[in-house]
């Protein structure tokens, strides 16, 4: 059994104001900064509280599950990771698609790319190593000669995962780039050099692993990789996905906010995602399911986990 430790600071600051409530006229009294502080460690003492039932309790039901589960999740009131094969490596699917829209915005922040660039789309950009480019998205469909801003380029790519869109932004951007910032951001397992429909390319399939692909979260959120503006601009064009079925899938008409990227092949089912509170730091979360039954079941699945760890984390 984990050994608890007492936090002796605030439970003498607790003391001290209690005694100034009886006797001197209560919490006016008392320096706003002790007032403050207390409050403070009083709510890292239940984030803390609240993710030690968590960890458990998750692990159980993952065990319990009969699905293939890479599971990552990071606090970022504690600090602390939640994991169940979250060091696997996984074909990610559209999940890559995360770092493909850091190293964009790390280009537009250093001022090598402009999210007002324009590209114009050609017949070549429906195809990628002479496999037609399909699957999600709308720009297979669009006429040749249609010009579409950088900016555009990543909110489809993001908003609905349109995969031509993620291959020009692969182009943009370059795939020594989206490398040379997967190993900055100490993405050991990550391979993202490979586009999207690209059958016969002689590159080794895209790769990633639930921690590495919540860690591409956590660079956002932290704002590793580029400006204030550029991330709000990224946050907001995930909270804008159009599927929220599944890390989602319980959160409707919640006061939580979800920024996410979903990714589906038949050998996977997954989502990532930062999820926002009214009242505590965010949350990194990843969730893949293997080789699944069907997709509504992995979505389900994926569902079930996220809504155990939002209700443990959200008091």
């Amino acid at each position: 059994m984990k050994k608890r430790t007492v936090n002796w600071t605030v439970l003498f600051l607790a003391l001290i104001m209690a005694v100034a409530a009886a006797f001197w006229g209560g919490l006016a009294a008392w320096p706003a900064w002790a007032e403050e502080y207390l409050g403070k460690n009083m709510a890292d003492c239940r984030y803390r509280k609240n993710f030690e039932q968590l960890r458990p309790a998750l692990q159980q039901e993952i065990e319990l599950s009969p699905l293939t589960i890479r599971l990552c999740l990071y606090d970022f009131a504690t600090g602390e990771w939640i994991g169940a094969g979250q060091d696997q490596p996984v074909y990610p699917a559209s999940l890559i698609k995360t770092l493909y829209l850091l190293a964009a915005l790390e280009q537009v922040d250093k001022g090598d790319l402009s999210l007002q660039q324009t590209c114009m789309l050609a017949e070549h950009h429906k195809y990628a190593g002479g496999t037609p480019v399909t699957g999600s998205g709308i720009l297979q469909f669009a006429p040749e000669g249609s010009l579409y801003s950088l900016e555009e380029l990543l909110s489809l790519m993001v908003s609905i995962s349109d995969n031509v869109a993620a291959n020009m932004v692969l182009d943009l951007v370059g795939p020594a780039q989206v490398t040379d910032l997967g190993r900055r951001l100490g993405l050991e397992q990550t391979r993202a050099t490979r586009k999207m429909y690209d059958l016969t390319s002689p590159l080794p399939s895209n790769r990633s692993t639930a921690k590495e692909l919540t860690r591409m979260l956590i660079a956002l959120q932290t704002r590793q990789v580029c400006n204030e503006q550029l991330t709000r601009k990224a946050i907001k064009m995930m909270e804008q996905t159009d599927d929220k079925g599944r890390i989602g899938l319980k959160l409707a008409g919640s006061q939580v906010t979800v920024a996410n990227k979903i990714g589906t092949v038949s050998e996977m089912i997954g989502d990532m995602a930062l999820l926002y509170f009214p009242d505590r730091p965010p949350v990194a979360l990843t969730v893949m399911v293997e080789n699944p039954p069907s997709e509504e079941e992995a979505a389900r699945e994926i569902g079930r986990l996220s809504s155990i760890a939002i209700n443990f984390l959200k008091y």
